[in-house]
């Protein structure tokens, strides 16, 4: 498609609306009702056990902690375990800070190696030269809802006698191998963030098969206190990082629509890479047939640095960078996403130049459906086109 870009007073691509984020209904009001109407807001209430036990399911695992939100339920995950101060985490720099914070939180250091280019994850041929005799821990991240290489992870940590934690805050229903993001390592952890495909406004969840890592990440999440003990026990140091009722509510809502909200965006997902796969200048993130289910929380699409460095139709700027694109993109109705654009560390090539290049689209534009998708497809070729001065 081309033509004059909306940005310069051209007729856009779309007019109509994607989707509202955080979707709310007559479900959310009922399960927020039954909360209020019982007075038990957080300790003795029942929706925040049923929500743990159908999201373990959902996922295969044994065990579930519901945590305050997503952040916290990551630094349970690594407390669970054991990671101590002054111990070394191996992790991506590519993601949001709290994958970085919450180890600082804890004493502790992540050490960053780069990232794979056609998956923005973490790439496992690096992560031997980061370990050293202070090395406890794995923290592989699932951006974006696409599973980490967890074979090699997984094998990396078995031979040198590591923990692994996974960042699943954005994978949800996500699986490798067919197994269930959260129960790949010894311990997952999930967020219920406003953005996120599952959304409370705030919260998480830390999944594991392990009964001595669930026990140790209940304690720090509950105040000391062990598992089904006596509340006026506190044996281990711990917080309140629990989640409350009201919470738990929303979540078991919107937990109803998630397996069918997340098949529309397989397939919208499916018909944007097919799409975006026939343009010059733009790459679509690698296939790997491990992957059995991904997240689709983010989309992630490549440019190319000669579109880059491309002159803007004659106009002699040959200087323009994606944010450029993504504001010629949002003017065709494309709510174009410029995802991370500082590396969490810097000086690691390829994940400095994805934050250059790569743009998302999000989750909720996803879930306009298959059909839909070919207005990004028509608004990203439109674009493109009119930077090669088409």
């Amino acid at each position: 498609m081309t033509g004059r870009l909306a940005i310069n007073g051209g007729i856009p691509v779309r007019t109509a609306p994607w989707p509202a984020w955080p979707r709310s209904g007559a479900a959310e009001r009922r399960a927020l009702a039954e909360v209020l109407e019982s007075g038990r807001w957080g300790l003795g209430g029942e929706a925040v056990p049923e929500l743990e036990a159908r999201f373990a399911a959902l996922h295969g695992a044994r065990y579930a902690i519901a945590c305050c939100n997503g952040t916290m339920a990551l630094q349970t995950a690594l407390v669970a375990a054991g990671v101590q101060p002054g111990d070394e985490i191996v992790t991506s720099p590519y993601s949001f800070a709290a994958t970085a914070h919450v180890a600082r939180s804890l004493g502790a250091v992540p050490v960053f190696v780069d990232v794979e280019p056609g998956t923005h994850n973490l790439d496992p041929t690096l992560i031997d030269d980061a370990i050293t005799e202070r090395t406890t821990a794995i923290l592989p991240v699932h951006i974006g809802g696409r599973p980490a290489d967890m074979d090699r992870v997984n094998e990396i940590a078995a031979r040198c006698g590591l923990r692994v934690v996974e960042d699943a805050a954005q994978a949800w229903l996500a699986s490798w191998r067919g197994r269930g993001a959260g129960t790949l390592g010894d311990a997952g952890a999930f967020s219920f963030q406003s953005s996120k495909n599952l959304s409370a406004g705030e919260g998480g969840m830390v999944l594991t098969d392990d009964e001595s890592t669930y026990r140790r990440a209940w304690s720090w999440h509950d105040c000391g206190r062990d598992p089904g003990g006596s509340r006026h026990a506190h044996a281990d140091v711990g917080l309140n990082l629990r989640m409350a009722e009201l919470q738990a509510a929303l979540l078991l809502a919107a937990l109803e629509r998630l397996p069918a909200e997340q098949a529309i965006r397989r397939q919208a997902m499916d018909a944007l890479a097919a799409g975006l796969a026939q343009l010059e200048g733009v790459k679509t993130p690698d296939r790997d047939e491990r992957i059995t289910t991904h997240g689709c929380h983010i989309f992630m699409v490549r440019l190319d640095e000669s579109v880059l460095a491309a002159d803007h139709g004659g106009d002699g700027d040959k200087r323009r960078d994606k944010r450029w694109i993504i504001e010629a993109l949002r003017a065709e109705g494309i709510p174009a996403h410029p995802g991370y654009t500082t590396p969490l560390e810097r000086g690691f090539p390829v994940c400095d130049r994805l934050c250059r290049t790569t743009i998302w689209i999000k989750q909720e534009v996803l879930l306009a459906g298959a059909a839909q998708m070919q207005d990004v497809v028509d608004a990203f070729a439109k674009v493109l086109a009119t930077r090669r001065g088409r």
